[in-house]
């Protein structure tokens, strides 16, 4: 299980990372419009601008700024929505404080909710996964004295475990009811 987060987590930093630069050739003939776009369209903040000026400036190549910014608030506003807040929040992704005042309380309120699923969902697996390996050491152990405090620390674990499925149905209802709001203040 901790290999997997590893993996995950080296993913993630290598896809982060190709996207945050830009090679000579894409610096020379990138839109900076739709560049802008689509970094607002994923959430990035506006200061994410000045990534794509380091890549730049290695080939001594300009950025322009203003074009990225007008793209960039174009896509922001397409981001910052509760329906993405909610999906962002649930995915477990983080948020940049990126959305314009007047977006920002529907997105926040939308990526609290979904983010509360996420943390829940992620503690209940975290307390499984260990409760696993509890049992794995207790087949493993040799000496009485090691079997029963491992059967004390499986209670316990168990009894995490329980609360922790508590909080999921907790926050799942929390989203549903959510859902639910929003479907009926549209209607």
């Amino acid at each position: 299980m901790q290999n997997t987060w590893v993996v995950a987590g080296l993913a993630c930093m290598l896809s982060l990372s190709a996207c945050a630069t830009l090679n000579e050739s894409e610096c020379e003939t990138v839109n900076w419009s739709d560049l802008g776009r689509s970094d607002g369209a994923a959430g990035q903040s506006s200061s994410y601008v000045q990534r794509h000026r380091e890549a730049c400036e290695k080939y001594s190549l300009p950025v322009d700024e203003r074009a990225w910014r007008t793209g960039w608030e174009d896509g922001i506003r397409r981001y910052c929505t509760p329906e993405n807040g909610l999906s962002a929040g649930r995915d477990g992704r983080s948020y940049a404080n990126s959305c314009p005042a007047d977006a920002a309380p529907g997105f926040e309120s939308a990526y609290r909710v979904g983010k509360r699923v996420h943390d829940a969902r992620s503690e209940y697996d975290r307390l499984k996964s260990e409760l696993e390996q509890l049992y794995d050491n207790l087949e493993d152990a040799a000496k009485d004295e090691d079997r029963r405090k491992i059967r004390n620390r499986i209670s316990l674990k168990e009894s995490d475990l329980f609360f922790a499925e508590g909080r999921v149905r907790d926050a799942e209802r929390l989203y549903d009811r959510y859902l639910y709001e929003e479907a009926a203040r549209r209607y």
